[in-house]
């Protein structure tokens, strides 16, 4: 690991000194297939006969200003080795990683990169995000003062934003389904392009560095694994995570979760191959494990959604033919979608990453509670409620859920208990491996009824009903509410049989779960009434 500026100055490239000297920034694209920017700069620079370095930063005060996951850090310090060890031996490229804190700090040892290693190219994929967006810009605006180019591609969608707007030609589409059949029709008409890079020849190069950084796969791994264990000391001191146990969150995501490109489309062919045949059936049973669980991986940009979406089309066209469908394929690529519609709205409204409704008026109206006592029962799976309880307890062991109990907790905390959407938002980017802005405040938000697209105010899950349907036998809740596991499922899916049951008297109650904290059916004409308000 390097100590000094001069420690990895040791290269005898001095012949090479006079060649263009070109970096790669690599941000939520960790990845060497289809990745746009790392393509167009390694094209550039075989026709430049230009030197190319690489760069990642750690920057572990702004991940927690934004409320990233402590299994999400580890995700991206798992990925890096990696990375760095396929760059160098597919690509001939040297990754650099360096700790920068903040934002602020990366924009500093950009420019001291630049100046320091005659850099004239900085080629990165944009970020979507107010702060990240903010960080751009003024980096921009320095290298320029150097004649230093900092060039930006879309590469985090399938469609760019903006590329899609409605019929009138002026505004975003506000409504999925017809930003969808735009989306497909659009896809259907036109070809998407892969990007492929190529290795650079005779980059012999070595980048004067900073202290805090690291390049071989050794100082990487040992880099990465010292700021995700000060990470961790961090997270745990949080608000509402001291009911955490951290260590075994970090063992079972990095169980279900390995690390690496290759790790990513393998997942991606098994799903194809075993599973997305039966997606629109299976994908609302969480103990089935049927959905892709590729979310994770298209987070950090470990791979590539045109990759996602092509391979798609392949097995739909090899079951079915050129002309075939199926529902099944279907609503997979609609879930591809949905990530490209909330990234689409995150840019057309940019008030929503500074915790601003899509609806504002609706929004405002509403009397949202913040009871501690409340939103920590939530938080810690002790609401009474079982599939709730479920889901909560484990996204805390786990750092995942499951995308239709997503929608049942989040309902559950903005309607039955009237929590403002954003503490509930915060606590899942706090926890989730697959943790993303966009996407994540987009489903808040449409379970809220404040956003685009949203839920109607009037339809409100009923978390019982919910379990009865897609936890029909109970299997899920009583892996992740074992003092339950007596309990048959008949009684689980009826508040009222709980309600009796666990009460003084009540068969079962010795066991040590509580009675449900608030009745949904007063709960949701509660909420319908909040939200009738003129």
């Amino acid at each position: 690991m390097s100590k000094t500026a001069s420690a990895n100055d040791d290269s005898d490239d001095t012949t090479d000194v006079n060649m263009p000297h070109y970096l790669m920034w690599f941000r939520r694209d960790l990845r060497l297939h289809d990745n746009t920017a790392l393509t167009a700069l390694c094209e550039r620079a075989q026709a430049d006969q230009a030197r190319v370095s690489a760069v990642f930063f750690l920057t572990p005060e702004q991940w927690h200003a934004h409320d990233t996951s402590l299994v999400q850090v580890d995700h991206i310090a798992r990925t890096l080795p990696i990375l760095a060890k396929a760059l160098q031996t597919q690509l001939n490229i040297t990754l650099t990683v360096q700790l920068c804190p903040s934002f602020a700090d990366c924009i500093d040892a950009l420019s001291t990169l630049c100046q320091d290693n005659n850099i004239r190219c900085i080629m990165a994929n944009h970020e979507y995000e107010g702060n990240e967006i903010d960080r751009d810009e003024k980096l921009a605006k320095r290298l320029a003062k150097d004649n230093i180019e900092f060039v930006r591609w879309h590469d985090q969608c399938i469609l760019p934003p903006q590329s899609l707007t409605t019929n009138d030609g002026d505004s975003m589409y506000q409504v999925f389904t017809p930003f969808y059949k735009k989306w497909r029709h659009t896809l259907d008409i036109s070809s998407i392009q892969m990007h492929e890079a190529t290795a650079i020849n005779n980059n012999k190069t070595k980048l004067k560095l900073s202290k805090d950084s690291a390049t071989t796969i050794k100082d990487i791994e040992a880099l990465s694994n010292k700021v995700v264990s000060a990470y961790q000391e961090s997270r745990q001191t949080a608000d509402l995570s001291q009911h955490l146990d951290t260590d075994a969150q970090l063992t079972k995501a990095r169980a279900a979760y390995p690390a690496g490109e290759t790790a990513a489309c393998q997942r991606l062919n098994d799903f194809i191959a075993d599973d997305i045949d039966d997606y629109d059936i299976s994908r609302d049973t969480p103990s089935l494990e049927a959905t892709s669980q590729l979310s994770a991986y298209l987070t950090i940009g470990v791979i590539s959604p045109r990759l996602c979406y092509l391979q798609a089309r392949l097995a739909q066209e090899k079951l079915h033919g050129n002309d075939g469908d199926n529902e099944d394929i279907n609503r997979w690529i609609s879930e591809l979608a949905w990530r490209d519609f909330y990234r689409h709205v995150l840019v057309d409204k940019s008030a929503l990453i500074r915790h601003k409704a899509y609806k504002e008026q609706t929004d405002k109206k509403i009397d949202w509670s913040y009871d501690k006592d409340d939103l920590e029962a939530w938080c810690t799976g002790k609401t009474g409620v079982p599939l709730v309880d479920a889901a909560m307890r484990g996204l805390n062991a786990t750092g995942f859920m499951h995308n239709r109990l997503r929608m049942v907790t989040a309902m559950f905390l903005t309607k039955d208990l009237l929590i403002d959407w954003r503490l509930g938002e915060r606590y899942f980017m706090q926890q989730l491996i697959d943790g993303d802005f966009a996407s994540n405040n987009g489903g808040w938000q449409w379970s809220a009824s404040t956003g685009t697209d949203s839920a109607p105010y009037f339809r409100i899950m009923n978390p019982f009903s919910q379990g009865k349907t897609h936890d029909k036998d109970g299997v899920f809740i009583k892996t992740w509410l074992p003092e339950l596991k007596d309990i048959p499922a008949s009684i689980l899916h009826s508040e009222d049989k709980m309600r009796k049951e666990l009460a003084k008297g009540g068969r079962f109650a010795d066991i040590n779960y509580p009675v449900p904290m608030v009745e949904h059916k007063a709960a949701r004409q509660l909420a319908i009434a909040e939200f009738k308000k003129s």
